[in-house]
């Protein structure tokens, strides 16, 4: 793969060959011309059959690929930059399926020379069972501490991600490469491009669809992860210590402390009582607004629970992130 190009995108993998023929499928769709972009799939140690299918791949002259040790999705993206010839590059996880005009969509705020790093939204896949797509309703609605970031500043920042992001070869070059951390990476080098003085931009029209898990448990340990990840950028970055991400937390300990001192203290009932109340009128609001958008009576049980899990996963996280790295 000698020819020019002007975007590399870059995808790390570990034991996920079917969904890796998925994205690669998707991406030989894009609306972007073939010739302007290159494939570079970094392996991760994976131990199933998948460097074999990209070495396959590979001989084909259809991408180029890399093997390492299992250390992460952040080194497999710093050794995929490495590697990468184009001046954009740009990242999305095999858990993903780009639209098709993802990639055109997704260079446009490169127009502007100031721009350090771009990213796009997170859609549904209608096609999805109901639980995933309930798990994604509760990820991105604005009713959400999830949803509460993106084009627009809300409550909290927006910083692009690596399903669906791309940075300039000089804001790397100024920055250097990612973290190798398993979770919250692409926030902090999205923290560090900002603090360099390039622009981070969101494009809306710039779609994946973002497979989300089918359990809950599954879904609990994943925000979970990202609750843990959220203290680690907090310790390494302080600016990161937005108000919104301590509200799981701080809701937690709040409600164990009133718990446990309510059986003594009458104010400790009483403020128990209206903060349960609160709650329950919340849930309550989270599933008509999730019957609204999914179409589904069921929403009006499941989304609210699908909440729950996802405050408690984060914030349980958080907490856990405070004992491990103090």
């Amino acid at each position: 793969m000698s020819r020019e190009v002007d975007v590399s995108i870059i995808i790390p993998t570990y034991n996920r060959k079917e969904e890796l023929k998925q994205l690669l499928a998707a991406l030989r769709e894009q609306t972007l011309s073939q010739k302007a972009f290159e494939l570079i799939i970094v392996d991760d140690g994976s131990n199933d059959s998948t460097p074999e299918f990209l070495q396959r791949e590979k001989e084909r002259g259809s991408l180029s690929f890399a093997a390492q040790l299992h250390r992460g999705p952040g080194a497999a993206r710093n050794e995929g930059m490495k590697l990468a010839r184009g001046e954009i590059f740009v990242f999305t996880d095999t858990d993903c399926i780009p639209h098709r005009h993802w990639l055109e969509s997704l260079l446009r705020p490169f127009e502007d020379e100031t721009a350090g790093a771009a990213g796009g939204p997170e859609i549904p896949d209608t096609d999805a069972s109901f639980l995933p797509r309930c798990f994604q309703f509760v990820m991105t609605s604005p009713l959400t501490t999830g949803g509460l970031r993106g084009a627009k500043k809300r409550i909290a920042r927006y910083y692009p991600r690596t399903f669906n992001m791309a940075i300039s070869r000089k804001a790397y070059e100024k920055v250097g490469g990612f973290r190798e951390w398993y979770h919250g990476e692409d926030v902090e080098m999205s923290f560090r491009i900002r603090q360099a003085g390039f622009k981070l931009l969101y494009c809306e029209d710039a779609k994946v669809y973002h497979r989300r898990s089918a359990t809950f448990s599954q879904f609990f340990f994943q925000l979970l992860r990202m609750g843990e990840a959220r203290w680690l950028l907090f310790r390494t970055h302080r600016k990161l210590m937005e108000p919104l991400f301590l509200v799981p937390p701080a809701a937690i300990t709040m409600l164990v402390v009133l718990f446990v001192l309510s059986p003594l203290f009458s104010i400790a009932f009483y403020l128990l009582r209206v903060l349960i109340s609160f709650g329950v009128l919340y849930l309550v609001i989270i599933g008509f607004a999730a019957w609204a958008k999914l179409k589904s009576a069921k929403a009006l049980f499941f989304a609210p629970l699908a909440f729950v899990v996802q405050q408690a996963g984060y914030g349980v996280g958080v907490l856990l992130g405070v004992v491990k790295n103090r």
